[in-house]
């Protein structure tokens, strides 16, 4: 009985420790990168690559490759939508096209 509970703990704890560990990377849209106030959530991802490709397919999805950009932010403490640079990294991608 106690292998079982032994066992059971660390079973449980391993899942909670796999879960809270890894980056999370949220992406921002801009549809128009002329008006910073409207952006769109493409979500939270796993690693930088998915944050990317999710973003350009949104503003591909959106006619808006050529005007908008996005943005990935790594482990953002209120959100990459709060503007308030508290990521510990952040990507522009597709600014300069």
């Amino acid at each position: 009985m106690r292998r079982l509970s032994i066992f059971l703990y660390i079973v449980i704890v391993s899942v909670f420790a796999g879960c809270s560990s890894g980056d999370v990377w949220e992406g921002l849209v801009y549809p128009d990168r002329g008006n910073l106030l409207i952006h769109l959530s493409s979500g939270q991802f796993k690693n930088l690559e998915k944050c990317e490709a999710a973003s350009l397919e949104m503003l591909r999805s959106k006619n808006a490759l050529k005007k908008g950009y996005y943005e990935c932010g790594k482990n953002c403490k209120s959100g990459l939508a709060s503007f308030n640079g508290d990521c510990e990294e952040t990507v522009r991608g597709n600014y300069y096209k």
